[in-house]
């Protein structure tokens, strides 16, 4: 079975390169729907079991452009996703140096609640679907660099994975697993392929604006 990890698309957090965790519900950008949407392509034709989402707009407005690829499927969402908060940093920019974080949320509830999403909720799922089906996470950077790691040590023998650059917006991991023998198998990371030439197709004047939320309401999509 596959294990797709997405991170969100473009969000204006993302564009105006501010720390954006949990304490921010910021849109996507109108680039950041056009790779939404090509993200969401990569699912045509495949046997999607589950799509799970951080229930933060920015993520489960990316979710729900796959889950219109899985017309029979619901989206289900989890506060176990959602992104560090990043406490008094939170709409700084991180291209400045500031002070010591006030609240800040500490790594180790971050793991915590990532390993409890994996063990209560995702490991169920990769040990009892079948060969050909796939289950989508849609997250955030600090979040499914965690939730890669717990993955790696869980079912590879072989390596141990190391944090490293996080995540592109809209791009994904993809993690092939043998649940007979509960051994990855394979492991493609930061695949972004699919969005090679997206933001030619979004107008000088539209880049970094708002995504036009004149669309279906995101809680008609969630169980």
């Amino acid at each position: 079975m596959r294990i797709y990890l997405v991170r969100h698309a473009e969000s204006t957090d993302n564009y105006r390169q501010v720390y954006g965790g949990s304490g921010r519900d910021v849109d996507l950008t109108e680039l950041g729907m056009l790779q939404a949407k090509e993200i969401a392509n990569v699912f045509d034709g495949l046997s999607v079991r589950s799509i799970y989402s951080s229930p933060l707009l920015r993520a489960c407005r990316t979710a729900s452009e796959i889950l219109n690829r899985c017309p029979s499927i619901a989206l289900d969402l989890s506060d176990l996703l959602i992104e560090k908060h990043f406490g008094s940093l939170e709409g700084k920019s991180y291209r400045t140096k500031h002070g010591e974080p006030v609240g800040e949320e500490p790594f180790n509830l971050v793991a915590k609640r990532v390993e409890t999403f994996y063990l209560e909720i995702l490991k169920k799922q990769i040990l009892q679907i079948g060969h050909t089906e796939c289950v989508v996470v849609v997250s955030h950077g600090v979040t499914l660099d965690y939730m890669l790691r717990v993955i790696f040590k869980d079912f590879n023998n072989l390596g141990v994975y190391t944090s490293g650059r996080f995540l592109s917006n809209a791009a994904y991991h993809l993690l092939e697993i043998d649940a007979s023998s509960e051994q990855l198998i394979s492991a493609h990371l930061n695949i972004d392929s699919h969005l090679v030439g997206v933001k030619k197709k979004v107008s000088k004047i539209l880049i970094g604006a708002k995504y036009d939320t004149k669309q279906t309401k995101m809680d008609l999509f969630c169980k």
